[in-house]
């Protein structure tokens, strides 16, 4: 091994101080920019530093969601005012690891941590990579059960630091790829809109710019056997409308995949897309009612100052462990109804894997009107699905173009709200628009195709859905509609 750990810490001062900030998805840099508001501190025994050091500088603070970390509001112009702020804090010893808080290239906040994920390439000695990987701290072999993936626990206590150390890590041959164990920021792809089956249009509407649902409930409403896993910011799990099975919660912030904060409001109105209760007198009805979902809380949604900001907060390897376990479950299909930010290797990697095991990934295309699907959407292991509006045509919000699978009902959905005054209204049922409720649409026909027949391959109900979905734009596949 030609670099040691003491040149790469050379290097990476030398890139810190010239203000140059990256990090390395697969082979692909990723531009960082310097949120000039706010930094970030992290005390690993969660013990009330925050409030003193914010008394000091007369600023505010918001707990993130992950343990131990703190968002700090601060007044700079520049990076270098940022710097000087984070280098004295580090000086101080006051904090066990201090960051900016670094912003990808849609400006959502990306903050490293002191853990990198780290996975081996095939071709490469592995026990030349861990011992090189053991000099930064101790390591988790085979994270989530993903074969030579690793995740190191580093004693670096600052993010300049560790961002440099990864890319240099991942710029070895030795390493597919190296990045750190990010907390980042997500969009959920939603629009707030302000006995309701007559309100489901996507569902059966007299024009018949709809999904044809009740045509498909006479072959089928789904088999209880054939799980859909959500993967977001978890589903009420007491809620007397969604038929589920007990969840997961990867964030340490609830159990069972409950909500966990007042913002937690996004997974449960995915949910009932795919399965809310039919002929139960009760509020709406999912797509594929005899199906079940099961909550995959990766997400905590992002309360800062006293707001709820509508984005998404995670790490990294929450994502990864929530993607795996849903294999693990035996899901046939997992939706993901959020993206947004820069892509995360880890996670992209955790996605494939799971694919060649034979589970199904849907995810929401996006909702900023472009023809550029976002990551994870963009994956060819995910199936990106766009928003149509009632009247057939693809809805103004929807993000379409090269990629996109298919298209289904995204604007003006009535589905599932937290059970009672929790949620985006004080009802048990909202009206809501966003590709986040086409593609939990899409998850649930998938999970009504492998109702019919449980070996189908994820290529074989790709190819039924594709085959059977009535055809909008173009004739034939086109990157509008899908």
């Amino acid at each position: 091994m030609s670099l040691s750990i003491s040149s790469i810490a050379m290097l990476s001062a030398f890139f810190s101080s010239n203000g140059t900030h990256y990090y390395t998805y697969f082979d692909e840099t990723q531009n960082l920019s310097i949120d000039h508001t706010m930094i970030v501190v992290y005390d690993k025994n969660n013990s009330p530093e925050v409030p003193r050091f914010v008394q000091d500088i007369n600023s505010e603070y918001a707990l993130s969601s992950v343990p131990g970390f703190a968002y700090v509001k601060v007044d700079a112009n520049s990076f270098q005012s940022i710097s000087n702020i984070v280098e004295k804090l580090h000086d101080s010893k006051r904090y066990d690891f201090v960051s900016p808080v670094f912003l990808s290239n849609d400006n959502l906040p990306y903050i490293p941590t002191q853990h990198l994920m780290a996975r081996v390439a095939s071709n490469a000695n592995p026990i030349e990579a861990e011992q090189l990987l053991l000099k930064l701290g101790t390591i988790e072999k085979n994270y989530s059960g993903i074969d030579n993936l690793y995740r190191v626990k580093t004693t670096i206590t600052s993010g300049l630091e560790i961002l440099d150390m990864s890319n240099e890590l991942a710029s070895m041959p030795i390493f597919e790829f190296v990045e750190p164990d990010a907390i980042s920021w997500k969009k959920s792809y939603y629009i707030p809109n302000d006995p309701e089956f007559a309100q489901q249009w996507g569902l059966s509407q007299s024009n018949n710019h709809d999904m044809d649902a009740v045509e498909a409930w006479d072959i089928t409403f789904g088999n209880e056997d054939v799980t859909v896993v959500i993967l977001d910011s978890g589903i009420d799990q007491n809620h007397t409308d969604i038929n589920q099975l007990p969840g997961q919660t990867f964030t340490g912030a609830s159990e069972g995949g409950d909500p966990s904060n007042s913002c937690d409001n996004h997974g449960t109105a995915v949910a009932g897309c795919v399965s809310a209760i039919i002929d139960n007198n009760v509020g709406v009805v999912g797509v594929a009612p005899h199906c079940t979902v099961r909550a995959g809380k990766i997400f905590n949604e992002i309360s800062i100052f006293g707001f709820c900001l509508g984005f998404l907060e995670s790490q990294d390897s929450w994502t990864v462990n929530g993607i795996t376990w849903s294999a693990d479950v035996g899901a046939k299909v997992t939706n993901s109804s959020w993206g947004g930010g820069s892509g995360s290797a880890s996670i992209s990697t955790a996605f494939n894997e799971t694919r060649a095991q034979g589970v199904l990934h849907i995810a929401a295309a996006g909702n900023d009107g472009s023809t550029n699907i976002g990551w994870p959407a963009n994956l060819s292991s995910v199936n990106a699905v766009a928003a149509m509006a009632s009247n057939g045509n693809l809805a103004d919000f929807s993000t379409s173009g090269n990629g996109l699978f298919i298209s289904a009902p995204g604007a003006s959905i009535r589905t599932t709200d937290r059970m009672g005054g929790d949620g985006y209204g004080t009802g048990n049922t909202t009206t809501i628009d966003g590709t986040s409720f086409a593609s939990p649409y899409v998850a649930g026909v998938a999970a009504l195709v492998f109702s019919m027949d449980n070996s189908l391959s994820p290529d074989d109900v790709e190819n039924a859905l594709a085959t059977t979905a009535i055809d909008y734009g173009s004739t034939g596949y086109d990157t509008t509609y899908g």
